[in-house]
């Protein structure tokens, strides 16, 4: 399992049902879109700023592509982005072991 985060904006029409029911309880909802795919929902804020949205999740990226892949085939989104947590310590010993082996572009 993976923390991820998933940061979006909503469409139009969401923001439309936010106006009509502007008490309904977003992160329950997210909660349990999540649990359907195994999923666990650590936290979920709506934002001010370039995303109107931020959920901290723990799965696979399958799961978190499910979540997107079902509420963005609705339209309640325009955009959907997940950053998946990684350890840098894994990515720069293999990026060390990777550059043993580079050679630079040479002209002649």
């Amino acid at each position: 399992m993976a923390m991820m985060f998933c940061v979006g904006t909503y469409s139009a029409s969401a923001m439309k049902g936010f106006v009509a029911n502007p008490t309904q309880d977003r992160k329950e909802i997210v909660k349990a879109m999540s649990a359907s795919t195994g999923i666990e929902l650590i936290d979920f804020q709506l934002t001010r700023g370039i995303f109107d949205f931020v959920a901290v999740v723990d799965g696979s990226i399958d799961q978190a592509m499910a979540v997107k892949i079902a509420v963005g085939s609705t339209g309640a989104f325009d955009q959907f982005h997940i950053l998946e947590a990684f350890d840098i310590t894994n990515a720069a010993t293999l990026a060390q072991t990777t550059l043993q082996n580079y050679v630079p572009p040479q002209g002649k």
